[in-house]
């Protein structure tokens, strides 16, 4: 048995890497603007979006070259081998608070999101850090609604999004958030995210895969946020016409990866973080030289408010890659009294 699942784990990995298309590709531009939406839970905020003026609204993603965001179709083999994958970690410093909090809504992440599969969209793991009115929680099974709270200061949790289709109305998409245990940060820490798959999933005890994600603060146990996904779309996909239900599905064998700064409002120098951030992320191969590590760069965002430095070194088994985020004090607007005298 031991041999077969090795054979099939290095078959899988070979057939993923000759394969001219991704099924970790993200929606259309018109889709994620829809998604953006749906996350901020707010009907305005101040963006460049809503004519604000300002080029610093939005944020910056980094991620992998040529990856979704930018069109392309770069992506890596889950590699699952009936013991474990892919493992990705993250490890990032939280910043300062900005000045004023009114009207912003910050999402700051690693994430990792899959191919869509029948009803389902939009199905990405998302652990986060929070700021400002924004999706912070949810109902829990069966429908998994989306709930939002406005947060004066930071506080992060596990966080698993995706959409299904409208049964009652096929040209709509119904948001879906399931969500880990909330906890406080402050800056300074720093937070660790990871994505780990091992066996046990469809609700089982076996050897299908469940995903594990975790996030929580470094050196103090007492504040991890973790959330486990036996099956995607947390298996409202078992009753479906076209069922979806567990992890080892096709659509599901490769994994995108990005880290952003995802910032509403965030249109002056007072409602930016005071200070940047650096993220170390770091992908693991199960087995040496199952796949080529690709290069990585910021792929959204202006590349000057705020700005970045990546940095990608890489083994026959790991990847490491650094980021640094500056927060730019020169902005396009020239500065209020107000803001000279910060």
């Amino acid at each position: 048995m031991l041999q077969l699942l090795t054979i099939l784990f290095f078959a899988n990995a070979l057939t993923l890497l000759v394969s001219a298309f991704h099924d970790c590709i993200e929606a259309s531009n018109a889709a994620r603007r829809r998604r953006r939406a749906k996350i901020l839970g707010v009907d305005e905020i101040r963006s460049k979006e809503n004519g604000s003026g300002s080029s610093c609204s939005g944020g910056l993603c980094v991620g992998m070259k040529n990856g979704p965001h930018e069109g392309g179709n770069s992506s890596y083999p889950v590699a699952w081998n009936g013991v474990s994958g892919t493992f990705v970690q993250s490890k990032m410093t939280v910043p300062e608070l900005p000045k004023h909090v009114d009207g912003i809504t910050y999402y700051i992440w690693t994430d990792v999101f899959f191919g869509d599969a029948s009803l389902g969209r939009m199905n990405q793991f998302v652990p986060q850090l929070i700021l400002g009115s924004a999706l912070d929680s949810s109902s829990g099974p069966p429908d998994y609604e989306p709930d939002w709270h406005t947060h004066h200061s930071w506080v992060f949790g596990a966080h698993y999004f995706f959409e299904t289709f409208d049964n009652n109305n096929p040209n709509t998409t119904q948001a879906h958030a399931a969500y880990g245990d909330l906890y406080p940060t402050y800056a300074g820490e720093i937070l660790f995210t990871t994505f780990s798959i091992t066996a046990g999933g469809d609700g089982m005890d076996t050897k299908s895969p469940k995903w594990t994600l975790t996030m929580g603060v470094v050196g103090d146990s007492s504040r991890i946020s973790k959330l486990v996904v036996e099956r995607p779309y947390m298996g409202m996909g078992v009753d479906w016409d076209e069922p979806t239900s567990s992890w080892a599905e096709p659509e599901f064998d490769n994994m995108c990866i990005n880290s952003c700064w995802e910032l509403y409002g965030a249109d002056d120098r007072s409602h930016l973080p005071s200070s940047g951030s650096t993220y170390e992320l770091m992908i693991r191969q199960p087995e040496p030289n199952l796949y080529e590590f690709v290069s990585w760069e910021e792929d959204e965002g202006n590349g000057t408010c705020p700005s970045c430095k990546v940095m990608e070194t890489h083994d026959q088994q790991f990847q490491n890659v650094t980021i640094e985020i500056d927060v730019v004090a020169t902005m396009d607007q020239p500065a209020t009294m107000d803001q000279r005298n910060q």
